[in-house]
Parts: C-alpha cells; sequence; structure tokens
C-alpha cells in the first residue's frame, strides 16, 4: 500500500513550524562572525580548550566520565539500551547489524526513549560537535552496539566517510563522530584504535592497512565508562575484537554539516511532542531547519520558504 505522502509532508511541515516558533526565542547565531564568538564563549564557559586542541592536532579526543555527559544520563542511556535491545525483534537484525566487527549493532534508537534526545543536546558534547560541524548540523544516526567475545574478528580501519567524498578530503570535518563509552574500554574489551593524526592526511586508509591494529602508529582507546569519544570524520580508526568475558556496550551519534545526507530519517521520525519538549537546537539536529528538506508534490510551504530564504548565506 502506497505512503500517502501529502498526510507524511502535513505532519513533517507541523513540526517545522514548531521548530522555527522556537528558533525565534533561541536563535542560531545570524552570521560567521557571531558564530565564532558565540563558540568561542562556549568553549571557555566548558573549559574545553585542551579538547578543542586535540581535535586539530590528532583528530579526537576523549571527554572523561562526569564532564562530557552527566554520569546519571549515561546510566539512563546504558539501562535503555539493554531494556530495548532486549525487546527488539531478531528479525529486525539486518546481515549488517549483526557484523562482528562492531558487535551487534541496533538502528535508529532515538525514538525508542526520551534519554536519547537527552543525550543529543548534551551541551558539553555539543560544543565540540559545533566545532567540528557548525551550528547547523543534523544528526545522521544514532545506533548500539553490543559486542561479546563470540566471534574473534576485528573492525577494519576506515573513516567516516570512506566511499563517500573523493579524496582529497577537505580540510573541514564533514562529520562529528560521539562515540559514548557505556562500559571500560580496553584491548582486550575490544576497545576503538585510532590512528593520531591521520586525518590531516585527507585520504582513506590504503588497502594494506586496513587490519594493521598493531601497527607502532596505531593507539588502543583505553578509557573507562562514562567517557565520550569525539572524532573528526577524516580519522583513521577501527576496533579490536573483545577477548574478555561480558559484553561492550557503546551508542554511537554521527553528526553532519546540513549539507550532508544523513543515514537515519530523524525528519521523519521526529513527532510534534520532541519537538516542543526540546531546546530549538534539536529540531535543527532533527534536519527541520534544512534549506534542502523533502517536500511533496504541493513544494515546499510559502511561509516557511519566505522563513528560510532569510537564511541563505547563513552557514555557520
Amino acid at each position: 500500500m502506497p505512503v500517502n505522502l501529502e498526510e507524511v509532508m502535513e505532519e513533517f511541515n507541523q513540526c517545522r513550524a514548531i521548530a522555527a516558533e522556537k528558533l525565534k526565542a533561541e536563535p542560531l547565531p545570524a552570521n560567521d562572525k557571531e558564530a565564532r564568538l558565540r563558540l568561542e564563549s562556549e568553549i571557555a564557559k566548558y573549559g574545553l580548550e585542551k579538547y578543542v586542541v586535540q581535535l586539530e592536532t590528532e583528530g579526537y579526543t576523549i571527554l572523561p566520565p562526569d564532564f562530557g555527559a552527566p554520569l546519571k544520563l549515561v546510566e539512563r542511556v546504558r539501562n535503555a539500551i539493554l531494556r530495548i535491545t532486549a525487546e527488539r525483534d531478531e528479525a529486525q537484525l539486518t546481515i549488517a547489524s549483526k557484523f562482528a566487527g562492531t558487535g551487534r549493532t541496533y538502528f535508529h534508537m532515538l525514538p525508542d526513549d526520551p534519554v536519547f534526545e537527552e543525550a543529543v543536546v548534551t551541551p558539553v558534547m555539543l560544543t565540540l560537535v559545533t566545532y567540528l560541524v557548525g551550528y547547523r548540523a543534523k544528526l545522521s544516526l544514532n545506533t548500539c552496539a553490543i559486542k561479546t567475545n563470540e566471534l574473534d574478528e576485528r573492525l577494519a580501519f576506515h573513516t567516516d566517510i570512506s566511499g563517500r567524498v573523493p579524496p582529497p578530503w577537505p580540510e573541514i570535518s564533514l562529520t562529528a563522530n560521539v562515540n559514548w563509552l557505556l562500559t571500560d574500554y580496553t584491548r582486550e574489551n575490544g576497545a576503538l584504535c585510532v590512528v593520531p593524526g591521520s586525518h590531516l592526511w585527507r585520504k582513506p586508509p590504503p588497502p594494506e592497512f586496513l587490519n594493521a591494529h598493531d601497527h607502532p602508529d596505531v593507539k588502543v582507546v583505553n578509557a573507562p565508562a562514562g567517557s565520550l569519544v569525539v572524532w573528526h570524520s577524516g580519522l583513521w580508526h577501527g576496533a579490536l575484537p573483545r577477548t574478555a568475558e561480558g559484553k561492550r556496550i557503546l551508542m554511537v551519534l554521527l553528526f553532519a554539516r546540513e549539507y550532508w545526507s544523513g543515514s537515519e530519517p530523524f525528519w521523519l521520525s521526529a513527532t510534534k511532542e520532541m519537538i516542543a519538549r526540546n531546546p530549538a537546537r534539536f529540531g535543527v539536529l532533527m534536519g527541520l531547519q534544512d534549506l534542502r528538506s523533502p517536500y511533496g508534490r504541493r513544494g515546499p510551504r510559502a511561509d516557511l520558504v519566505a522563513t528560510l530564504s532569510s537564511d541563505l548565506g547563513k552557514w555557520t
């Protein structure tokens, strides 16, 4: 049975209208100068200067527990993931979601529990996301992965734009990946591996490096539960197999610049209630203020076109 596109777009436009009203009270910076000044203020407010330097030089940074996100929020995220993954039917897991390199992966978590809404607008984390991909960034995916020691497979080295953007890549980051570590990360626990500084090379890992997890340039991320790892789109990264008993539990939030095509349709799954109960930035993250957002046979709503046309050129 075909989808009634006009009904879908009417719901979407209602969400956009609510998001636009919230932005009137909490506007984004109006130009690049305002964006720089606001971002500098936010970096200073949260004491993020050294983490910004690490993003620039190493391509990644680690926010310690109870700093990047409150520990109580991290615990609620972990509990929600354990509950939801236990409830989801096995039929919902595709071959890709069972890939051993990442662990068993569950997609599009955001609509399943309001705790994920809180997570995507966590102020300290969102400040670094803004540093990498701007104030008009949108959420591209929200997944979780649970890795055990059942299969001895590594996640090959790659970047978050491998296969999507031909090299040489731009110096700016096109995406901002944030891994919420919900269990301790060590080599035995199947930790993330990175090649510090590789984002400066502006190219993907060569074939001979895809499984070079023991290369001397590779650094294993050892970090306690509650840490947040943030990185640039060009960073070479992979993961080790888990050899220890138990589970490695991870939540991934991938943010992208406004013009990037998101992997998951949050503009479609976000509800009016979700937009209304969250800060204005949440609606932007859902893609509701994207100048190229979708529309049906009637085209974009005239009032929204008039509002959004004044924003042309504000790529902050």
